[in-house]
C-alpha cells in the first residue's frame, strides 16, 4: 500500500515536471566559449598576491526549459599567472582551475531571438597553484553571473563576474571577471 502511494507520488511529480519542463529546442542547445579573465583575491592571500590574468575555455548544454529559463550543465577550464610576494622571495605562480556546474540562462519565449541573454551559474571548482616555491591545490565552490550580447546568428560576446571560495592551505576567496566570445549551435 505504501509503495503504491510513493509510486503515484513520483509519477505525479514527473508528470508535473514534464508539463513545465520542455527540451530547449527553439534556442541553441550547445555552446562553447573562449575568453580572458582577471582575478583578485579578497581573503588573506590578497596581502601576498597580485592580480591574476589568464584565459579560459568553457562549454555547456542547455538541457531543459522551465518557462523562459534554460538550465544545463557547464564545464570550464582556465589558466592564469600571478606574482606572489613570499617575504624574502617572490614567485611567479601558475593558477589552473577546473569548474563543473549548472547554468541558468534567461532566454524568453520559445520563439524569441533576444539580443541580450543574462545568465547565472554555480558549482564546484578545483584549483591548483604551482610555482618555484608554491605548490598547493584544493576544492571549493563558485557562483557568478554574466550577460551575452548577440553579434551574429551563432556568435555572442559578453562580460561575466564569478566569486569562488577554495580550500587551499590558506583559504582563497577570489572575484574573477572577464569577457568571453561564445559560439552556440
Amino acid at each position: 500500500m505504501r509503495g503504491a502511494r510513493i509510486r503515484r507520488l513520483v509519477a505525479a511529480a514527473a508528470a508535473a515536471t514534464a508539463a513545465v519542463a520542455t527540451p530547449a529546442a527553439a534556442q541553441p542547445t550547445w555552446w562553447a566559449a573562449v575568453g580572458g579573465q582577471a582575478a583578485v583575491e579578497t581573503s588573506r592571500l590578497r596581502d601576498i598576491t597580485g592580480p591574476e590574468g589568464g584565459g579560459l575555455l568553457a562549454a555547456g548544454w542547455r538541457l531543459l526549459g522551465l518557462g523562459p529559463i534554460r538550465l544545463g550543465p557547464e564545464i570550464e577550464g582556465s589558466a592564469g599567472r600571478l606574482e606572489a610576494d613570499l617575504g624574502t622571495r617572490s614567485d611567479e605562480v601558475t593558477v589552473v582551475r577546473g569548474r563543473v556546474g549548472l547554468r541558468a540562462t534567461w532566454w524568453g519565449d520559445e520563439d524569441d531571438e533576444p539580443w541580450l541573454v543574462p545568465y547565472a551559474r554555480g558549482g564546484a571548482v578545483y584549483r591548483k597553484d604551482e610555482g618555484r616555491f608554491v605548490d598547493d591545490d584544493g576544492v571549493g565552490w563558485y557562483a557568478g553571473a554574466g550577460v551575452d550580447a548577440r553579434l551574429a546568428e551563432h556568435w555572442w560576446l559578453g562580460p561575466f563576474v564569478t566569486y569562488e571560495e577554495v580550500g587551499l592551505s590558506v583559504e582563497s576567496r577570489a572575484v574573477l571577471f572577464g569577457l568571453v566570445l561564445t559560439f552556440t549551435y
